[in-house]
């Protein structure tokens, strides 16, 4: 069996991540096992884009969230043959789709890969202006968008939940509401957004549990929209949040739905996917969500 594993070098556990991939390893001679360390963004994508072309059989991303979207990316755009094994090592700042899943060590991953062990989840893409993007865990418009950018300027300057808080509640403070039409399977929300997730997992935001109604499988989003929350709001809100509580307020609507469609009406809406800035939406551009149903073998 031919394994990638990708590690981001950026990680503060990436180091020991490669040391014990190396050792681990050795424990499988029958296999070639390929480890690769990045150094730059888009590196994870290239890695895997290339591996798909010679035939690999599994990944393993070991980083955050970002790095395993790299990761699918590169693979699906590679357009394999044959469905491509992933695993994901969470050891990033986040780690919101582990917080979903559970998280174990590498040797687990490994053994699963090579053993076969694993599920098949929907994979989610966005079409946006004929180029197509996957992702795994969840997608933010709004707010959401922004503070991850931040959030990966000033990695190391703060300590992962604090930089998001701090960035969070500095968006609240300053951003301007897009006026937006969003249209789901049986119903459209029409109005301001300070926030919607479009998620297959349930947390988003660094253990945020936005989307309580999404599940990895069964073909449909999770869609959580926050028209508006002041900074109190906000704060009051992540205890809930954090145990995937659904906040009884008007300003928080939550649906499920196949597909998805946002449409800005006035202003402008920032786009992120799996924690990675994508792309700024201006009045009269939209963009659609939408799902492959059981694409993607995850060891879980």
């Amino acid at each position: 069996m031919n394994i990638l594993i990708v590690i981001n070098g950026l990680s503060e556990r990436s180091s020991f991540t490669e040391s014990t991939a190396a050792n681990l390893s050795k424990s499988y001679p029958e296999h070639n096992i390929e480890i690769r360390v990045t150094k730059s963004a888009g590196d994870s994508f290239r890695f895997a884009y290339a591996a798909t072309t010679r035939s690999i059989h599994a990944i393993l991303a070991c980083g955050g969230d970002g790095t395993l979207n790299e990761v699918v990316n590169g693979v699906f755009n590679a357009q394999p043959e044959n469905k491509v094994l992933f695993a994901h090592f969470p050891s990033g700042n986040a780690n919101d789709l582990a917080k979903t899943i559970g998280a174990k060590d590498l040797k687990y991953y490994l053994d699963c890969i090579i053993h076969g062990k694993y599920e098949s989840i929907d994979c989610a893409f966005i079409d946006r202006n004929g180029k197509e993007r996957r992702f795994v865990n969840g997608s933010t418009a709004g707010i959401g968008a922004l503070v991850c950018k931040d959030v990966s300027t000033l990695r190391r300057s703060l300590p992962s939940k604090l930089n998001y808080l701090v960035n969070t509640l500095a968006w609240v403070i300053k951003y301007k509401r897009p006026f937006v039409k969003i249209e789901l399977d049986n119903e459209t929300y029409e109005g301001e957004i300070l926030l919607s997730v479009i998620g297959k997992g349930n947390f988003v935001g660094n253990g945020l549990g936005f989307v309580p109604q999404a599940q990895l499988t069964g073909g449909a989003f999770g869609v959580t929209v926050v028209s508006r929350a002041t900074v109190w709001e906000m704060i009051s809100f992540r205890s809930k949040l954090s145990r995937k509580e659904k906040i009884d307020r008007h300003e928080v609507n939550y649906f499920k739905s196949k597909k998805v469609k946002i449409t800005v009406l006035s202003g402008q809406m920032p786009i992120e996917t799996d924690g990675e800035f994508l792309d700024i939406l201006y009045e009269g551009e939209n963009i659609v969500f939408e799902l492959d149903k059981d694409a993607l073998r995850l060891v879980m």
